[in-house]
């Protein structure tokens, strides 16, 4: 079964005018662009699914965090330098002040790392999977005219073999070989 997915790379030349302080100025130049396509039918036949990157977010949590932390690293300075004084009250409502900007953005930081850490479990799940997943896939085959995938002969427990399949189900047996159809 073909991937039903293509890349091309193509590059480009370009000239035309530029503008500055000091008036107009020839410009060249070359430009590349890299593609993919994947067909709707690839996409409904994946052997796994798209595995978004936990980098960024987790990138994005710890530069947070690390302002988080450099404002209650200021709070505690301002009341080193400064203690309170004044009745429970006074003093109550100048820490309620003083701490609700860094309690207020900890609450995103820790959502945040949390998104990071529930997708990067789930990437693991799919990558400690895909082989088995890829293997079961690789055997299948899909009619054009009928719409259907099978399986010729057995290749997993539980797979069913010469029985037509909806491309849904064939993409859950596909990704229940791998233990990601739940995810």
């Amino acid at each position: 079964m073909s991937d039903g997915t293509h890349g091309g790379y193509s590059t480009g030349a370009y000239a035309g005018v530029g503008i500055a302080s000091g008036g107009l100025f020839p410009v060249a130049g070359t430009s590349t662009h890299e593609y993919s396509h994947s067909s709707a039918l690839a996409r409904s036949l994946a052997w796994q699914p798209i595995l978004p990157s936990a980098s960024r977010l987790f990138a994005v949590g710890v530069g947070l965090g690390l302002f988080v932390l450099l404002l209650y690293t200021m709070c505690y300075a301002s009341l080193q330098k400064e203690p309170l004084r004044g009745d429970v009250v006074e003093v109550t409502g100048t820490l309620i002040g003083l701490l609700i900007v860094p309690v207020g953005l900890s609450v995103p930081v820790v959502a945040i790392l949390i998104a990071a850490v529930k997708r990067s479990n789930r990437s693991g799940k799919v990558l400690a999977g895909r082989n088995r997943a890829r293997g079961v896939w690789s055997h299948a085959y899909y009619c054009h005219r009928c719409g259907v995938v099978y399986w010729p002969y057995p290749t997993e427990p539980g797979v069913p073999h010469r029985v037509p399949l909806a491309p849904a189900q064939f993409r859950w047996h596909v990704w229940n070989t791998g233990g990601y159809a739940k995810l």
